[in-house]
């Protein structure tokens, strides 16, 4: 997988990213999770209270330090976006999130990693990524000759040797305890957000590059072609 980067810094330039990515006409599928140990940390909020309360009764059969995939419920866009806001929006909300996301994780005895927000090992991931968020699109076969003219344009121009029938995956940057907890401490985070992907590079290009326009965000995505090209 690339990663592209998008000059969103903010939650409410992360969340009208995400937003964007979940509904443009190239996107097949989007499945986005939320750990049980955000939701318990989020319980004193009125949104995560019931999330937290239906996880409460299974946690007795589960490992809850493992990988199991009960341990992760399903979420919207939206559900995702408040957790965000729950964490990186400064005051005495985010701090006390925090503190409570930590207190899960030794109760669960889960290891707190320590790395720097957002400078992750991507060949030793942390466990446990705390959102999911991961979407699939079209492959190039299905793409319709009108509907999606200017992915196949930009396809025919760059003239890449791709496998035309295999779907487009793409994935957010990874979203562990630092992240969340220490993430954004005055608001803003360190740097750019990433958003993998793999495939054909034009067509995630222009389907990034669309996104970032919708999403509003004030400059469009550099992948690793933009900075070659430096």
């Amino acid at each position: 997988m690339l990663a592209w980067s998008f000059a969103a810094r903010t939650v409410d330039e992360v969340g009208a990213l995400l937003r964007a990515l979940g509904r443009h006409r190239y996107l097949r599928h989007a499945e986005h999770a939320i750990h049980w140990s955000v939701d318990e940390a989020l319980s004193f909020l009125p949104f995560f209270a019931e999330r937290a309360a239906a996880f409460r009764s299974l946690r007795q059969e589960l490992d809850l330090a493992s990988r199991d995939p009960l341990l992760w419920r399903p979420a919207d866009v939206e559900t995702i976006i408040a957790a965000l806001a729950a964490f990186w929006t400064p005051g005495a909300e985010a701090a006390r999130a925090a503190e409570r996301l930590e207190q899960a994780f030794r109760e669960a005895e889960l290891e707190i990693a320590i790395h720097a927000p957002f400078r992750s090992d991507p060949e030793e991931p942390p466990h446990p990524e705390l959102l999911w968020l991961e979407w699939e699109l079209f492959p190039i076969d299905e793409l319709d000759h009108e509907r999606h003219a200017g992915a196949l344009r930009a396809l025919e121009l760059a003239q890449e040797e791709v496998d035309v029938s295999a779907p487009v995956y793409q994935e957010a940057t990874l979203l562990s305890f630092p992240e969340l907890a220490r993430g954004a401490p005055h608001g803003v985070l360190p740097e750019d957000f990433l958003v993998w992907s793999d495939g054909a590079y034009s067509y995630a290009d222009y389907v990034f590059r669309g996104a970032a326009k919708a999403a509003r965000l004030v400059d469009p995505p550099l992948g690793i072609h933009d900075l070659e090209d430096r």
